[in-house]
């Protein structure tokens, strides 16, 4: 079984399990949301196409996290002319999980192994990112660490002669 639903400017296949990143959802992540414009669903023997949307059909979907792409660096140059342009920029993504599929009196509902594991997958993701992320300068303050102790060039150059 699958459909195919438009979300945020996008239309994406969507199968029951599956996960996939969507444009920005404004929703609290383990919320769980309704898509309801349905282009298409097909249930392996009869397919149903809409005009536009199918009024009977739905997909349910699992809000799993929110983040941001890869960055996509925008560079600009016009020969002869000093002009260099070069900026970056990162698109945010609502990671979602498939969970039901419904038309009519035909449903399908994902297993409650697969909601487990990519839960567990984004919070070992999660996990990963923080271990990287080094202190700020408010963090470092409010744990006490101490500054770090000025270093002069000469006391440098006289350790390294002993």
């Amino acid at each position: 079984m699958y459909s195919i639903v438009e979300t945020g400017g996008f239309q994406y296949k969507v199968e029951v399990g599956k996960t996939l990143k969507v444009p920005s959802v404004d929703a609290a992540v383990g919320s769980s949301l309704e898509l309801k414009s349905v282009l298409l669903f097909s249930n392996g023997k009869e397919v149903k196409v809409g005009t536009p949307v199918l009024n009977d059909a739905s997909v349910k979907v699992e809000v799993l996290a929110h983040d941001k792409e890869d960055t996509v660096i925008v560079f600009k140059k016009k020969r002869r002319t000093r002009y260099v342009r070069r900026n970056g920029h990162r698109q945010g993504y609502t990671e979602v999980l498939v969970t039901e599929l419904h038309s009519g009196a035909e449903s399908e509902v994902v297993d409650q192994k697969i909601i487990e594991r990519n839960r567990a997958r984004i919070k070992a993701l999660a996990a990963q990112k923080v271990q990287n992320v080094p202190l700020t300068r408010k963090e470092k303050i409010a744990q006490g660490l101490p500054k770090p102790a000025k270093v002069k060039k000469n006391s440098i150059r006289k350790s390294k002669e002993a």
